[in-house]
């Protein structure tokens, strides 16, 4: 069948400029495109590159073809040219629409910009002068600090000089006891007499440094800037906790109310620059837990004893321990070498065996060791497929030691295709591996298999590969291990 369109520029066929008209070869065109070969020369058709058997002057001089004409004319036609026309008119409504929604965006954008652009002039205004105020609290406590290092470096030299002059009048005194003439007294008050206007001169020096001011005004320092510190960490907990607060009793046990709440404590600690810390309390012994707020994940650093660092946010340990998905549960390893943190290998656990639970309980530290501070400490099969990196030696940190944790036997076997990045725990009759250690495959080794897989490794494998090509991978310290938790 005919087309409707003219084959060379693709626009339908009409009754005026793009009337169809048949070459001498047979092929038909519109008149503009037939007119526009013939102002670039000889006509000649643009598929077969015949030219036409009759000379022409202009495009009215090419005969039409009324059989297109009258296909055209036909009713299938001509609905079809209705419809497209009708195409055309709802994507042209459709692209309006478009761009009028989007003009609406950008103008309503635009306007916001400069709103926020006038709030954000207004802002820095004032953070300069509360930066001004902080500097001049610091240079305030600073300035004591230099006074206060110059006096001690006094009191010293006047501590010392008083010690000799104490020494020298018990002396004198030592002479005037064993004197057993008058004669021999006379001369030793005497001598007294001269040095009373040495000790005189001490004893005022003396006293000018105990009347110092120095000490008061820094406890005073003291007093309002740690008032300034604590209320601006204690001012954002409290904004926390209180904007979380539920009205109904019945939800103040919502796990999401407690995500929203360790979110905002860590938002607020990111904007004051402090840390967040998990605390656990058992039978009178503390620990605490260092939490990271990582794009979308959080982690929570294993547990190390004794108090966070001072003006730490804090949160309680068993709710932060609450959020964990038992039924998806991952943990991190963080690689260092060459004195700086690489990166963490985020490993995502495979099943609750008892090796895999220890492998957990000494990544979180909650039943006392974990792996944090401890190196990785041999490659096997290097280059080879199969390669693996082995770690986990708590106690001696060098592959000899590694008890298991109490109550933590192997378990049961569950045979394991080596692929990359799956990481697997001690097995029975391996004399040379420990309890504690475990292995992580850098690449696959179809024709072999492990029977106690831990987990796999989600992200952060390069870190491992990178780990092996060390010239001694025991140069790779595990500076910190965890759980991550999803949000």
């Amino acid at each position: 069948m005919a087309s409707q369109d003219c084959q060379v520029c693709l626009e339908p066929y009409d009754d005026k400029v793009r009337r169809p008209r048949c070459l001498s070869c047979g092929h038909t065109f519109c008149t503009s495109c037939i007119a526009d070969t013939i102002a670039r020369g000889p006509l000649y058709c643009p598929f077969c590159r015949v030219i036409h058997a009759s000379p022409v002057a202009r495009a009215d001089d090419v005969p039409v073809n009324y059989t297109v004409v009258s296909l055209l004319q036909d009713t299938p036609f001509s609905m079809g040219t209705e419809r497209s026309l009708a195409l055309l008119a709802e994507l042209k409504k459709e692209a309006n629409e478009l761009t009028t929604t989007q003009l609406v965006a950008c103008n309503c954008h635009l306007t916001r910009l400069t709103d926020f652009k006038k709030r954000l002039s207004e802002q820095r205004s004032v953070h300069q002068v509360q930066i001004q105020a902080l500097r001049t609290l610091i240079d305030r406590n600073e300035s004591l600090l230099h006074e206060m290092t110059s006096t001690a470096a006094q009191v010293d030299a006047t501590i010392t000089e008083g010690m000799e002059k104490r020494t020298t009048l018990e002396a004198a005194q030592a002479r005037v006891n064993a004197a057993s003439t008058l004669l021999e007294v006379t001369a030793a008050h005497h001598d007294d007499q001269e040095k009373d206007e040495s000790v005189q001169e001490w004893c005022e020096s003396a006293h000018q440094l105990l009347q110092s001011q120095v000490l008061v005004v820094a406890r005073e320092v003291e007093h309002v800037t740690s008032a300034a510190l604590q209320a601006v960490v204690g001012h954002s907990m409290s904004a926390a906790a209180a904007s979380l607060t539920p009205t109904n009793p019945k939800l103040a046990h919502d796990m999401p109310n407690t995500w929203q709440l360790v979110e905002e404590v860590m938002n607020k600690a990111q904007l004051v620059g402090s840390g967040v810390c998990a605390i656990l309390e058992t039978d009178g012994r503390r620990r605490c837990a260092k939490m990271v707020h990582v794009e979308n994940r959080i982690y929570l650093s294993s547990l190390k004893e004794g108090d966070p660092p001072i003006y730490s946010h804090t949160v309680p340990y068993r709710d932060v321990r609450g959020l964990v998905d038992e039924t998806c549960v991952r943990i991190f390893l963080e690689l260092s070498w060459g004195g700086q943190v690489q990166g963490r290998v985020c490993i995502k656990l495979l099943n609750t065996a008892p090796r895999t639970r220890q492998f957990f309980f000494l990544c979180s530290g909650e039943r006392g060791p974990s792996y944090a501070n401890t190196n990785l400490f041999e490659v096997e099969s290097r280059g080879q497929p199969g390669e693996r990196v082995w770690g986990g030696d708590y106690e001696n940190n060098d592959g000899s030691g590694g008890s298991a944790l109490p109550g933590l036997i192997m378990g049961d076997l569950n045979v394991q295709t080596v692929t990359a990045g799956l990481v697997a725990g001690y097995c029975y009759g391996d004399e040379h591996r420990k309890p504690s250690h475990f292995v992580i495959y850098n690449n696959d080794c179809p024709v072999a298999y492990e029977e106690c897989p831990i987990g796999k490794v989600e992200s952060g494998m390069e870190l491992v590969r990178a780990a092996a090509k060390l010239p001694n991978v025991q140069d790779t310290a595990i500076s910190d291990c965890g759980i991550v938790l999803c949000i």
